[in-house]
């Protein structure tokens, strides 16, 4: 990403020295060290701390104009959504930066239940109380003078299903599916509905063998099941006649929006017809294709 030129002086590292954010639980500081946040569930709230320390003096200077107690403001924007951009502004902060009080703790608590895939925390000092200064100082309430921002996603790409080991020989007595290796539960129907509300997937403890590699997060075995979970959903899909409007009006985290999402994925620059034609006409490039996304590292890399 290339520099972002302003129209007016802005302020550096010099004049505005944050330091990272961490997560508190439990009164215990924890750095925040990945790009994504796991074991996190809806019912799971987030405690975000960091310090920033801001010099009046430097600021003035970069921006050859006076700076009082006031001009300048801290504030801190809480997002969530999937996307580059937050669909759901959360939370909003506003800090007055004063010179007897340089340094400025930031403490905010974040309802689980109110995040959805990320977390974008957005820190920015923005001019409260313009002056009078040089031609290239900013004078206009708002102008925003210094920012960074904290990018957390909660779930990984993909969101999370529950997941159930049980015996099949128990569970399916005398069916086929009791000598599965799992099955995946869902109502093709319902594409409208939340994808992890919806969609469950049952690991069949009689083959410890597969059971075992997948939920030790073995790559090759949660590739393969993660390509059956979305052919299948993707397939099924596909066979409704309006799943393009279904997809275009339905939540990014609905099973519409997501089995949209990996058909971008996996053929991207290609409209619905064209992946329904190589379902019937080319099932192994529609299904090498699937298997090629489903490799978590390749959606770690798609992030």
């Amino acid at each position: 990403m290339g520099r972002i030129a302003f129209p007016f002086l802005t302020l550096d590292h010099t004049a505005i020295s944050p330091e990272p954010w961490v997560l508190l639980e439990d009164g215990v500081e924890t750095p925040i060290a990945d790009a994504w946040l796991p074991d996190w569930d809806a019912a799971r709230d987030l405690r975000l701390r960091r310090i920033v320390t801001a010099d009046l003096a430097r600021a003035a200077e970069l921006l050859s104009m006076s700076i009082d107690d006031g001009t300048l403001e801290l504030v801190v924007r809480i997002g969530t959504g999937i996307g580059n951009m937050p669909r759901r502004i959360i939370a909003t902060s506003n800090l007055p930066l004063k010179r007897m009080e340089p340094t400025v703790v930031v403490d905010v608590l974040v309802s689980g239940r109110s995040l959805s895939q990320r977390l974008l925390v957005d820190t920015l000092v923005l001019l409260r109380q313009p002056h009078d200064g040089s031609p290239l100082s900013p004078d206009r309430a708002g102008s925003k003078l210094w920012s960074d921002q904290l990018d957390l996603r909660l779930e990984g790409e993909e969101p999370r299903f529950p997941m159930e080991a049980v015996s099949f020989l128990e569970r399916f007595p005398g069916r086929p599916e009791a000598y599965a290796p799992w099955l995946l539960h869902w109502t093709p129907g319902n594409l409208h509905r939340d994808f992890g509300g919806s969609v469950r997937l049952y690991l069949n403890s009689d083959r410890a063998d597969v059971t075992g590699r997948l939920l030790a997060g073995d790559r090759a075995t949660t590739q393969v099941v993660l390509a059956d979970v979305m052919t299948q959903i993707i397939s099924a899909s596909l066979r409704q006649s309006d799943f393009e409007r279904l997809a275009a009006d339905s939540d990014p985290c609905s099973i519409a929006g997501r089995a949209a999402h990996w058909i971008d994925l996996a053929f991207p620059g290609q409209d619905v017809a064209a992946v329904r034609s190589m379902i019937d006409l080319r099932p192994s490039t529609f299904h090498a294709g699937i298997l090629a996304i489903a490799d978590i590292v390749s959606l770690e890399d798609s992030a």
